[in-house]
């Protein structure tokens, strides 16, 4: 063997004795390095973890700080004016007390011309003397005001009881009415039931198209035309819608206390009403016209 290769031989030996010790700390190195660069990254992690939790921490103080600041100037604004009106106020009695002051230094004043003038005196005697003759003037015409007030009360009396009476009068109206208007109502049954129904009750005879509504008031109207046609008449009174009037309803026509017969509602305006005559016998009771009362009842 060559001498050179010999030195190739042993020097590759000896590097290689050399290396297995570096390769194996090498190895060694990389597996503590990685340790630590994964250990650094969770520390990073964490700072920033932590650094982000402070600054939040720090936004909502700041905030808080900042509402807190916000308050404070709230109250010095408020405090401030309550200060301005507290000083206004202040100023305002001070302004009312000097007024007083000099009032009550011009009443002084005025006490002591008083006390030292008789001619002042004089002057006031004669001022209470004349107010006081005011006074019984002003009493005397109260008065009569109070008398002439017991007149109009008296008179208004009066006409109380006459209305009271009227309104008796008219009940009794009201009742024999309806008597009259109930024997009327048996006299028809007993014709219906011996001549047979009414034209108007007949197959094929024209019927009202408005149903009949019970009356949710009692009403007095007078009639104030006639219309009288081949079949029905039509009477027209002086109430309509803003008397409460309705149409269906069924109106007693009456003249006194004499029932002549009814009046069913079928148009109604503001301040007219419309309505067909029913149950009218001439012969009688006598003829519906103008200027006779028609009366409605609650529920009826």
């Amino acid at each position: 063997m060559h001498i050179l290769t010999k030195i190739f031989v042993v020097l590759t030996a000896l590097l290689t004795v050399a290396l297995v010790p570096l390769v194996m700390l090498n190895t060694a190195n990389d597996d503590t390095f990685k340790r630590r660069w994964l250990d650094e990254q969770a520390r990073v992690k964490d700072a920033v973890f932590q650094k982000d939790a402070a600054v939040r921490l720090q936004d909502s103080e700041t905030r808080a700080a900042m509402n807190t600041a916000s308050d404070f100037r709230a109250r010095l604004e408020r405090i401030q004016v309550e200060r301005d009106t507290s000083l206004t106020e202040v100023a305002r009695i001070s302004s009312q007390s000097a007024g007083t002051q000099r009032q009550l230094d011009r009443l002084t004043s005025n006490l002591t011309v008083l006390t030292e003038s008789n001619k002042v005196k004089d002057d006031l005697v004669v001022s209470i003397t004349n107010e006081m003759n005011s006074l019984r003037t002003n009493l005397a015409s109260s008065q009569r005001d109070n008398i002439r007030l017991d007149e109009q009360v008296a008179t208004i009396n009066s006409e109380n009881e006459v209305i009271k009476a009227e309104r008796r009068q008219l009940q009794e109206e009201l009742k024999q009415v309806r008597t009259d208007k109930e024997q009327a109502q048996s006299k028809l049954s007993q014709f219906v039931a011996v001549v047979g129904e009414l034209p108007s009750a007949r197959p094929g005879a024209t019927r009202d198209p408005v149903a009949k509504v019970p009356a949710d008031r009692s009403l007095s109207a007078s009639i104030i035309s006639v219309r009288r046609g081949a079949d029905h008449t039509l009477a027209e009174i002086n109430a309509g819608s803003r008397d409460g009037v309705q149409p269906g309803w069924s109106m007693t026509i009456a003249d006194g206390s004499k029932f002549i017969g009814n009046l069913r509602i079928t148009t109604v305006d503001v301040n007219r009403s419309v309505g067909v005559v029913e149950l009218e016998d001439t012969a009688a009771r006598g003829e519906v016209k103008a200027g006779l009362r028609v009366i409605a009842r609650k529920g009826e």
